[in-house]
């Protein structure tokens, strides 16, 4: 391995890398190796907008949601939990990264839930908000998300081929409401400063009872615009997409054609965890 500083990739190699389609991931000071389908051939072909690489996230072109609560005259008031300063820091990167990219924005609000900073096993951190009581007085829609089994009945005998498309950070994609914003409001303690502030999502936060419900509809919507090519069909579980077909070339094709497409729509897809033209997949845990 060739280490340069000013270089934009630090890997000896990489052209030949890249055309096996070798996916290298340094985590915790280990390189872990992964070999996919993808080619460079099959990456050309591809619009690399759809990929996720961290710097932005994806927006659709949508109505605003908005969300109906019970009794909206009464605020949802919960007392923020303390953060250990540990991970506040932790968390300080994330919010502002979140603040950065327009999903969370500064407020004003009669309305709070509690944040908590949940250390991962990597040592990071990972932001997550206790929804709950929001949940509670949430009237939520009727709900469409498919029955996996049901799903999975759609997979014909003729169907040997699979690609697999995790689109990242999908609820985040859809914009909220004007006015449906301030219910989500948290509170947040800068560790450097011990300034507090009151945050709120501009998009469908995560936790929330309905948010896969909200997003696989929008999904769905989509969908209904693409045509899959002859001999292979999309199926959506929320944010989970799998293209199956009867040919390996049908679903190659197809999985391009997607991918493509749902990069013009606005969403990201989370490259490494493309299962791309495959004989086996997993999906829905199976």
């Amino acid at each position: 391995m060739l280490l340069v500083e000013e270089a934009d990739y630090n890997l000896l190699g990489r052209d030949l890398i890249v055309a096996l389609g070798i996916n290298l991931i340094v985590r915790n000071s280990q390189i872990m190796v992964s070999i996919y389908k993808l080619t460079r051939e099959d990456e050309d072909k591809i619009n690399p907008k759809v990929w996720h690489t961290g710097k932005e996230v994806g927006k659709l072109a949508m109505e605003p949601i908005s969300i109906e609560i019970e009794r909206p005259e009464d605020p949802i008031r919960v007392r923020q939990y303390p953060i250990p300063l540990e991970g506040r820091r932790g968390l300080k990167p994330i919010i502002e990264d979140l603040i950065k990219k327009g999903i969370l924005e500064p407020c004003m609000s009669r309305h709070n839930t509690p944040i908590l900073a949940i250390k991962k096993g990597d040592g990071n951190y990972r932001l997550v908000q206790d929804l709950r009581a929001i949940n509670e007085r949430t009237r939520t829609r009727f709900p469409v998300v498919a029955n996996p089994y049901t799903l999975l009945n759609r997979i014909s005998q003729e169907d040997t081929w699979y690609s697999v498309i995790d689109l990242k950070d999908a609820f985040w994609t859809c914009p909220l409401a004007e006015g449906s914003r301030d219910i989500f409001a948290l509170q947040w303690e800068d560790p450097d400063t011990n300034r507090k502030q009151q945050l709120r999502w501009a998009s469908l936060p995560q936790g929330f009872v309905d948010s896969p419900n909200l997003f696989g509809q929008a999904l769905e919507q989509l969908l209904s615009q693409f045509s899959p090519r002859k001999g292979t069909k999309i199926l959506q579980y929320v944010d989970d997409l799998l293209v199956a077909g009867e040919t390996e070339e049908g679903v190659r094709e197809c999985t391009i054609d997607l991918l493509n497409f749902l990069g013009e729509k606005g969403l990201k897809v989370a490259k490494q965890k493309l299962q791309f033209t495959e004989s086996g997949v997993k999906y829905l845990g199976h």
